[in-house]
């Protein structure tokens, strides 16, 4: 029989403390965790794909796949453990750290977003990345948001995609990027602010096309090429953002229909559909973050 795998988010072994957690970002969450001595087996390994910022300097070793090796981290350093690998670190001093989950469907959605797939080597757990590495510069930014700031949600949202990038860049080749302009053409933009202001409505490709002063034909095609989605994916996508706002504004003040209809969905399962489809969660999952 497997073991099992260890949900970091909910697991707190015995010798560490969590200071602060954050469960305000779907996908993703940040634990500062403190610690004496000690060490932590994962014979199953983690659910979560696991990034570790020391913000204090640590000596210890790691056990994977049969080979025990030492390690040693600065602070501000950083490593990344993939999910499902068994993993056994023993430290053997104070420990202080920020730990990055995230889960797996965010990873895969941001690689699908890159052009790659999500397949990191088990070896990445024994590569350190240095202190001026984005992704561990990055970390230290997000856990600024554990305050919660204004816009807290919105920002470590961000931030947590653009290090989820920065660490399948490092450990994943990945296809290179596409030309992209310098700015969306004026047409294109027409269109995405007839969008905005008709939200609620059931626009035609033609009436956006009319807006944009193009065909039809060229018109999606120039749009597709400017903004990376067809014209109908970037409306239901205005709309599940319209939508996360209103979440969050209104909470449970407001019942599902009526936001779905106030985003232009048709009814609560139609925002609940796309919703899940767009953020890789329901409606209610992002309430109870």
């Amino acid at each position: 029989m497997n073991d099992p795998l260890i949900d970091l988010e909910s697991y707190v072994p015995q010798a560490i403390t969590v200071v602060r957690r954050s469960h305000g970002w779907p996908g993703l969450f940040l634990q500062e965790r403190r610690g004496t001595p000690g060490m932590v087996n994962y014979p199953g390994g983690l659910r979560q794909h696991v990034f570790y910022c020391f913000t204090d300097a640590v000596r210890g070793e790691v056990s994977s796949a049969g080979k025990t090796r030492s390690i040693s981290y600065d602070a501000g350093e950083g490593r990344l453990t993939p999910a499902g690998n068994s993993t056994t670190f023993r430290w053997t001093n104070p420990v202080s750290v920020l730990i990055l989950g995230f889960e797996r469907w965010f990873f895969e959605r941001v690689a699908a977003e890159l052009g790659g797939t999500v397949s990191i080597p088990a070896s990445a757990h024994n590569q350190k990345l240095p202190a001026d590495h984005p992704a561990c510069v990055l970390v230290r930014q997000l856990e600024r948001e554990l305050d919660g700031p204004p816009g807290a949600s919105a920002v470590g949202q961000g931030i947590g995609r653009a290090i989820a990038a920065l660490l399948l860049r490092e450990f994943k080749q990945l296809p290179p990027s596409k030309p992209v302009e310098a700015a969306p053409p004026v047409a294109v933009m027409r269109a995405v602010e007839l969008m905005r202001n008709r939200l609620a409505d059931s626009l035609s490709i033609e009436e956006l096309a009319h807006a944009a002063g193009l065909s039809p034909f060229h018109f999606a095609r120039q749009f597709k090429v400017s903004t990376g989605h067809p014209p109908h994916d970037y409306l239901i996508r205005l709309r599940i953002d319209r939508a996360q706002e209103l979440l969050r504004e209104n909470g449970r003040a407001w019942n599902m229909a009526a936001i779905a209809r106030e985003c232009g969905f048709s009814d609560q399962s139609h925002l609940a559909r796309h919703f899940k489809r767009v953020l890789g969660i329901t409606p209610g999952e992002f309430l109870g973050q």
